[in-house]
């Protein structure tokens, strides 16, 4: 069980985000196993604040940062987390969107960087933003549906 602080959190999360209940109670079924956030374990909480990230909410921290950052430096590891957590949600409803080719294709033709992935800060940033929109589209159309996620992956790959 976590703490209630981090339940709190969830909470926050849930509100800014403006989740309905059905997809908050399936984010919490998809990502944890549980029903309620009162029975998740640590575990369970990092992969759902996890993906609350992902799509777009950001944890207030009560600290300043001590040393601005070069949007020129190479990306941090939280970055490179979130893309490759984002990129593990676009392919719940994209069929292909976890292989190397549609991620190497989609940096080049869409976002017009290196072909590998963003090699500075800034353009992890833009590959954040663009991700978190388009799982966000991809999520409003597949409305509450919980079971059809596998059917439209079927259905949109057999349409492109």
């Amino acid at each position: 069980m976590i703490s209630a602080q981090k339940l709190k959190l969830i909470h926050v999360a849930r509100r800014e985000l403006k989740l309905p209940q059905a997809a908050y109670r399936e984010i919490l079924r998809h990502h944890a196993g549980v029903e309620s956030a009162k029975e998740l374990d640590d575990a369970g909480f990092k992969a759902v604040i996890d993906h609350f990230k992902a799509v777009g909410f950001w944890v207030r921290r009560a600290w300043e940062q001590t040393r601005p950052r070069d949007p020129d430096d190479l990306p941090t590891p939280g970055q490179l987390k979130v893309i490759e957590h984002l990129w593990n949600d676009l392919a719940e409803y994209i069929a292909g969107a976890d292989r190397a080719a549609f991620q190497r294709a989609f940096y080049a033709d869409a976002l017009k960087i290196h072909a590998l992935g963003p090699q500075t800060r800034a353009q992890a940033n833009v590959v954040i933003e663009v991700l978190k929109q388009r799982v966000q589209r991809e999520m409003r159309r597949g409305g509450d549906e919980s079971a059809g996620a596998a059917t439209r992956n079927v259905k949109g790959a057999s349409a492109r």
